[in-house]
């Protein structure tokens, strides 16, 4: 229905307030997040109070026309959303009433004035000028008795008549450009949240989809917007979460959010989406876009565009070019959004499936870039997870990298990953400084991308602007604990280790169990020479990730510079029976030994190190560990070897 059949501009019933215009709905004065289509039911609802609104009025007012949907588990899951919002249900209805079959009436007491109707000239981006004919006003003029209604008028009272009415188009207009002004003057938007679309299939086992659609949406209107655009993994966790636009602004830090529904029915997608102003929850913009399974890319596409368009205002012409790749198979498109699920989960387990997911998509579709890219991305983590030694899976990683760049060289994933491949396995510092920031010219915002960079200047001891990159990957990512931990771990590179162990504390306020905030604070308390504390943290690092040898790697190496040459001889004895069934880094071990003065030992395993192409090399010129060994000329070789001195 629209606005201005509504019987008024707001309505409160019980502790509820829905402004109608805005499209808000506030529980005691307190924003409630509230989907378009649940919105739409419960307007209708309220404007004919104790009657009943049919299901056929629904479908015509939520999906008109040729939309295709599954109607009744689409209107279920938003009368759900609209319940769940008003803290209603469908057992014990205080507000919405189900009548089986049939459709809903509001059943709850309105309260409160009602404010009358008022027409809405919608505003475009021209000024609207409101003209009286000429013709019309010389006929008024001309004539001396013109008839109103059965009675007839002087010249006086005609000439009175037409001075009000010119007072009154003026009076319209200096509104309309006051309006116009005041909208000019509206700070503009420069940072964006895309919150998880809401699944409406009614079927949990989507939420897979719905997941994919958020994460595809986020990538590409980080690409194609001049905005800061907040990275998935600070969005994820507003997936339960019920606050307001104001809240969520605060907490991520941003002008806007967008928040919408995807459904899938048969061979058709639909996604509802809507940018409010988190500054003063003004709805800017909504709008429904519906397309074929096939066309699932053009569809992510169309809705980016349309979010940076109405966050700009307009597209640049180069935003305009960019044109989204061909169609996907309906099926390895599925494929890869379970790929995408699985990743979420993390650890070993969640990216090897991922990556058996993924690889599926490939077979079905043989030049799916996307999948590719994301295929060496998962590989690349068993950098940091598994069992599994650097030469089974980095070539495989950059494989995929090489292959997703040769069918799409716009995606800024497949470049960032490449770039962290060619330093940290094919030691090939100008490649990977070429690519890493390749990544960052195509997208701008990806968080991901800023904190390999950060990584890359670590290693090549380049700490102010690794700072710098960290901080700007926080700002675009603000609620992953990842950020952080990468912050501080930039920070203690950078010789800041105070202002790193602060970090790591605040890491673990938030998550008190994650072994890898125990183990990044241990290490920071030891080159700060606390080493009671230090060997406490990485204690609970090693048990809270049931033994993880790097983490044991590095409590040894701590109770052997503490001088419990015991206990770390006996981490020794367990790390080298790991080695026999798992990678187990070789720079690792080597720090016991140094640690321990076994110095033949150490450059031992740092020459068995080379030729596994252990990814610990590359931070050789950072590691205190080897502090005790920097000065012999068999070290300075292997550095050279490395490629971190010239």
């Amino acid at each position: 229905m629209e606005s201005n059949n509504r019987t008024s501009r707001s309505v409160h019933f019980g502790v509820f307030d829905l402004d109608l215009q805005s499209e808000e709905l506030r529980k005691q004065g307190v924003k409630i997040r509230l989907p378009h289509q649940s919105f739409q039911i419960l307007a209708r609802l309220l404007e004919s109070p104790g009657e009943v609104v049919t299901r056929e009025e629904l479908r015509q007012l939520l999906w008109p026309g040729d939309t295709f949907v599954d109607f009744d588990v689409g209107l279920s899951s938003a009368v759900k959303r609209l319940r769940d919002a008003l803290g209603d249900a469908a057992e014990n209805a205080r507000f919405v009433e189900t009548l089986p079959r049939r459709g809903y009436r509001f059943i709850g007491p309105i309260t409160g004035p009602r404010e009358p109707a008022v027409a809405e000239t919608p505003l475009t981006a021209d000024v609207v000028v409101l003209e009286t004919p000429r013709a019309s006003i010389d006929t008024t003029i001309m004539s001396t008795e013109p008839e109103v209604g059965g009675f007839r008028l002087s010249r006086r009272a005609t000439t009175a008549a037409l001075v009000l009415a010119i007072a009154f188009a003026l009076a319209v207009v200096s509104v309309e450009i006051r309006n116009r002004i005041v909208a000019a003057k509206a700070p503009s938007i420069r940072s964006v949240a895309v919150l998880p679309l809401a699944n409406l299939t009614g079927d949990p086992a989507q939420e897979y989809f719905a997941d994919g659609m958020t994460d595809a949406l986020i990538t590409e209107l980080a690409q194609i917007s001049d905005v800061r655009v907040i990275a998935r993994a600070s969005v994820m966790p507003y997936k339960q979460a019920r606050k307001s636009a104001s809240v969520v602004g605060q907490e991520l830090n941003v002008d806007s959010i967008v928040d919408g529904t995807v459904v899938r029915s048969g061979t058709r997608v639909r996604i509802d989406a809507q940018l409010i102003d988190t500054r003063n929850e003004r709805h800017a913009w909504a709008r429904g876009y519906e397309r074929e399974g096939k066309d699932i890319v053009a569809l992510q596409d169309d809705v980016a565009k349309a979010i940076a368009e109405a966050i700009a205002g307009k597209l640049t012409p180069q935003q305009k070019a960019v044109v989204p790749p061909h169609q996907v198979d309906q099926e390895a498109s599925d494929l890869f959004f379970k790929a995408v699920s699985a990743a979420g989960r993390e650890g070993y387990q969640g990216f090897s499936e991922s990556i058996r997911y993924a690889e599926a998509a490939t077979a079905k579709q043989p030049d799916f870039a996307k999948a590719y890219s994301a295929t060496a991305l998962w590989y690349f983590q068993f950098s940091f997870v598994g069992p599994l030694w650097p030469m089974e899976y980095m070539p495989k990683a950059e494989a995929a990298a090489r292959k997703a760049i040769e069918l799409d060289d716009s995606i800024p994933e497949a470049h960032s990953v490449l770039g962290s491949i060619l330093f940290r396995f094919h030691w090939n510092w100008q490649a990977a400084e070429t690519e890493l920031r390749r990544a960052l010219r195509l997208n701008p915002s990806y968080a991901d991308g800023h904190r390999r960079l950060a990584a890359f200047l670590s290693a090549r001891g380049h700490s102010s602007e690794a700072v710098s990159e960290a901080l700007r990957a926080q700002e675009l990512d603000p609620a992953s604990v990842q950020s952080l931990l990468n912050v501080a771990i930039a920070h203690r590179e950078a010789g800041q280790n105070e202002q790193a162990i602060s970090e790591f504390r605040r890491a673990l306020q938030n998550r008190p169990e994650l072994a890898r905030a125990h183990f990044q604070l241990g290490i920071s308390y030891v080159v700060k020479g606390d080493l009671n504390s230090g060997i406490t943290e990485l204690q609970k690092a090693v048990t809270l990730s049931q033994r993880n040898p790097r983490f044991l790697a590095h409590l040894g190496y701590a109770e052997a510079v503490g001088g419990h040459t015991a206990d770390a001889t006996e981490i020794l004895a367990e790390l080298e029976e790991q080695s026999r069934r798992q990678f187990v880094s070789p720079v690792d071990i080597a720090e016991i030994h140094v640690s321990l003065a076994h110095k033949e030992q150490a450059f031992s395993l740092l020459e068995k190190a080379c030729e596994a192409r252990d990814p610990e090399l590359t931070r050789l010129m950072i590691d205190s560990g080897m502090d005790a060994i920097r000065s012999d000329s068999r070290f300075d070789a292997v550095v050279r070897r490395v490629g971190l001195i010239p």
